[in-house]
């Protein structure tokens, strides 16, 4: 009999809650000095909701499909989508490199301890780069590796890097359009999947978990 494996923590209440989290760190601290910026702070000023839905939907993937896997969300900015996961039994790594966010980040964990104390144990932040933040050895083939929105206009050697270092992970889960930097033409994403599924065992889009969001995710597997 397949094991029900619908979330736990409604993630419906979660966007919620994680709401009125952003809403007072916006206020208390400020867009800039939060690390919210533009990106997070529309969420509030446009209310949004705590959650956007491309996290939602990759949350919902990622529960039924690596329940029992690590995940490691590298540019996890103020750590939404690990939230959702850690609240739903799954065990998180999150890495961040602005300094601002990981206070932020810090923070929301704090408040979602307090709802739900078993997160404390599975839901760690690292401020730092990937993968230079990581100990390698702490990783491997129960490892998932997640990027979500990384535009951060990586050069050549940064890109190559590392897509080189998702061969220490059991696989990866990312974003083709939102990875090192912008791709909105289909050739170019196109490409970036071949590369990296050239390094792999096996790779496969994911458009179901990405449709009509201008999302464009694929799954890759390293080992077995």
């Amino acid at each position: 009999m397949k094991v029900n494996l619908a979330p736990s923590v409604s993630l419906d209440f979660l966007d919620g809650y994680l709401f009125r989290l952003l809403q007072e760190i916006l206020a208390d601290r400020g867009a800039e000095e939060s690390g919210f910026f533009d990106y997070y702070a529309s969420r509030v000023t446009g209310k949004i909701g705590g959650l956007m839905e491309y996290e939602e939907r990759l949350a919902r993937y990622l529960l039924a499909n690596y329940r029992d896997r690590h995940i490691v969300h590298a540019g996890t900015g103020i750590g939404t989508l690990p939230c959702a996961l850690a609240c739903n039994g799954m065990t998180i790594t999150a890495i961040e490199s602005l300094r601002p966010r990981v206070e932020s980040a810090r923070r929301i964990r704090a408040a979602i301890i307090d709802i739900w104390p078993e997160v404390d144990s599975r839901y760690d932040i690292i401020s730092g780069v990937f993968p230079d933040a990581l100990d390698a050895k702490r990783y491997g083939k129960d490892t998932i590796l997640v990027f979500t929105n990384v535009a951060s206009d990586w050069n050549v050697e940064q890109e190559t890097s590392i897509i080189e270092s998702m061969q220490g992970f059991g696989g990866a889960i990312l974003d083709l359009r939102l990875l090192g930097h912008v791709r909105n033409e289909e050739a170019e994403r196109a490409e970036l999947f071949a590369r990296i599924a050239a390094t792999a065992q096996w790779g496969e889009r994911l458009p179901d978990v990405g449709a009509r969001l201008d999302a464009h995710y694929a799954s890759f597997v390293f080992q077995q």
